[in-house]
């Protein structure tokens, strides 16, 4: 009782959560906003390195005391399909730039060869 934890969805509102499907964090929440290279993203962004990874969208899942994306240390995911508001992808449809088609695989997953932000 009187804890973040224990709010009641059925009484309260709560906010939904954008959380990372795949990369070396998945399952964790984004921090936004997050800043990284100086600028400052309230929503995913796309990934701009080359690889398996070109094109999809990340986030940051942790940040320091200032929002600055903690960078080296795997900090990070792959937002997924965008159908969840939380993730701020506009208008991107999926991770590939296409809507969430039901049966339709997703990307491969995190690739150690990749470039991390």
């Amino acid at each position: 009782p009187g804890k973040w934890e224990d709010c009641d969805p059925s009484v309260c509102a709560v906010p939904e959560v954008c959380r990372t499907s795949s990369g070396p964090d998945s399952g964790n929440s984004c921090k936004f906003p997050f800043r990284f290279h100086g600028k400052t993203y309230t929503s995913c962004a796309r990934w701009t390195w080359s690889g398996v990874n070109y094109g999809k969208y990340w986030c940051s899942t942790k940040t320091d005391r200032n929002g600055n994306h903690v960078n080296g240390q795997g900090n990070y995911g792959f937002c997924g399909f965008c159908d969840n508001a939380a993730c701020g992808c506009g208008g991107c449809g999926g991770i590939d730039g296409r809507r969430k088609v039901v049966g339709v695989a997703q990307a491969a997953p995190f690739a150690q060869s990749d470039q991390e932000p």
